[in-house]
């Protein structure tokens, strides 16, 4: 599978790490320029609500979380264009040194699932697809946030892109409403990729200003139960499912 590195084109010292990282093991991979909320143009950030945001979040979106999620939708964009599963970076990871291994056995999958993340579980809700003595293939019955490594197929990419084009939310919570693309989240263990946590663009002082007010909190409310009580039924269903 090919991998792609979302990376900023001005971001000279991540993309030295990332080089040193993959180059020292001879994986091969491309960097995919990803979009700087801060200073870009792109269209696709035009597709922001900020309402819906408000309502997630209790608070506005960061530039840099903007341009996140629009670096994510084109790596998406990629793997449709490709019409072929691919391994998609954040650059701020790190890889175990059973990376190259876990990524053989993933491949079997590739035309069964929709996406596939690489991460530790957050949570150790899940069922088990399949099972060998080094991995397992999960389906996450409560999906974890962060986007720093995962699979995506083509079946995937297009049936998150018909949902996902609006931003009412950060990508990772996009994906952990399962509810809302229908889509069954798998996960390989252990974790094959981890995030170092770099210093981010998004910004941690403003991710944690949160907006007030009575009618604001009660529509947080009702769209959270909402979302809880749909997203426990969608997970519900997709536990007896295989793939």
């Amino acid at each position: 599978m090919k991998i792609f590195v979302i990376s900023l084109s001005t971001s000279d010292e991540r993309r030295a790490n990332v080089t040193n990282k993959l180059g020292n093991r001879n994986i091969k991979f491309e960097f995919l320029d990803a979009v700087d909320g801060r200073t870009s143009d792109h269209s696709y950030l035009r597709n922001y609500d900020e309402q819906s945001f408000l309502i997630n979040r209790r608070r506005k979106a960061a530039p840099g979380e903007l341009g996140c999620y629009v670096s994510h939708l084109l790596a998406w964009e990629k793997c449709v264009e490709l019409n072929e599963a691919i391994v998609v970076l954040e650059d701020d990871f790190e890889l175990t040194e059973n990376f190259e291994k876990g990524i053989e056995f993933l491949t079997q999958f590739v035309d069964k699932v929709a996406f596939i993340r690489l991460e530790p579980l957050e949570k150790q809700i899940f069922v088990t697809s399949f099972k060998t003595a080094d991995f397992s293939l999960v389906k996450q019955l409560n999906v974890g946030m962060c986007m720093t490594g995962y699979i995506i197929t083509p079946r995937g990419a297009k049936n998150l892109l018909k949902k996902g084009m609006r931003i009412r939310a950060p990508i990772d919570l996009y994906l952990k409403y399962t509810f809302t693309h229908d889509q069954i989240i798998h996960a390989i263990t252990p974790g094959i990729v981890y995030p170092t946590h770099q210093d981010s663009i998004i910004g941690i002082d403003v991710r944690n200003q949160r907006e007030k007010g009575a009618i604001l909190g009660i529509k947080r409310f009702a769209f959270k139960s909402a979302y809880a009580i749909g997203n426990f039924m969608t997970n519900l269903r997709n536990a007896y499912r295989r793939f």
